[in-house]
């Protein structure tokens, strides 16, 4: 079984859902909804691949017993939440996006959420208090990342910027009643997600490190060099990488990750295959470099031989 593959037919039924939805937004918010759309669909080749958003409630079908109807329509919800907080960070993260625009696109999509998720619990579910939850998650650790250093103190708050997303998973629970597994769910979730954006920083680090945003890797590095945010440079960070071995150690937090997945007595096997795909990632890249470290070091006319034969 594959944790994508298997499950690209019900993919392109939730987008071409999500694109007849919006398409009702009144003008000129379903063509930038459709935009936004566009951007994380993940059949466009250019597109950003939020997998886990898109797959998760596919990935618990078989231990909550759910219809593909619901599925489905958790998968739904969960694109509007993610585009609707994808124009929260953006907001806050750019000056160039207009809030005049956005913001009223942003509250179609909440509204698109809410109506799928109220169709299945009334407004007494407990599934409500982990709404109130995991949002107030998100929000307390976007608005605390820089100051409290997450990723040194306390790593699974560097997940709670994607708490929101455990509210399928947590639903899912919810309708099968295995409330007792939510807890369990949560902490898989929450490795997964750390793990998730461990590999976005290391593709974003230089970027993130100009913009002065948070960064794992970085924080890493300053922890490993005492090195303060203001002071850190980027051949404190090419040092730490390519001389100092950091990316091993780096890589080592996600197998550790991964370990402690597997010990879980609630298996989620797609949730355990997509996490041994980010791990593998990382350990690709770490032994990429090494090998790169390695043929400099033998001469410069077999590294050349290395990149053009």
């Amino acid at each position: 079984m594959n944790w994508l593959h298997d499950y690209e037919e019900e993919l392109r039924v939730v987008f071409h859902d999500c694109r007849h939805i919006i398409s009702q937004f009144p003008d000129p918010l379903n063509a930038l909804g459709q935009s936004y759309l566009h951007d994380f669909n993940v059949f466009e080749r250019e597109s950003h691949k939020n997998y886990i958003c898109y797959l998760l409630p596919f990935w618990f079908r078989e231990n909550c017993q759910l219809t593909t109807q619901d599925c489905r329509q958790m998968s739904i919800g969960n694109i509007f939440l993610m585009l609707y907080f994808f124009i929260q960070d953006d907001l806050m993260d750019t000056t160039t996006t207009s809030a005049s625009s956005t913001l009223p696109l942003a509250n179609l999509l909440y509204i698109e959420f809410l109506n799928i998720y109220r169709s299945y619990f009334p407004g007494k579910s407990p599934f409500w208090s982990y709404f109130n939850r995991y949002i107030s998650e998100w929000a307390e650790s976007v608005s605390n990342e820089n100051t409290e250093d997450y990723f040194r103190v306390e790593h699974v708050k560097v997940a709670h910027k994607a708490s929101p997303l455990k509210l399928s998973s947590t639903a899912a629970l919810l309708l099968s009643d295995q409330d007792s597994l939510i807890p369990q769910s949560e902490e898989m979730l929450e490795y997964v997600l750390l793990t998730l954006q461990m590999l976005d920083d290391y593709e974003d680090w230089k970027e993130d490190l100009e913009e002065g945003s948070y960064n794992c890797l970085l924080s890493l590095t300053r922890q490993e060099l005492n090195s303060d945010k203001d002071s850190l440079t980027q051949a404190d960070v090419k040092e730490f990488i390519y001389t100092n071995r950091g990316l091993e150690r780096y890589t080592e937090i996600a197998q550790n990750h991964h370990y402690r997945l597997l010990s879980y007595s609630f298996k989620v096997p797609h949730l355990l295959a997509f996490h041994h795909r980010l791990t593998t990632n990382l350990m690709q890249i770490t032994a990429a470099i090494e090998t790169e470290k390695k043929l400099l070091q033998n001469g410069g006319l077999q590294y050349w031989l290395s990149k053009n034969m």
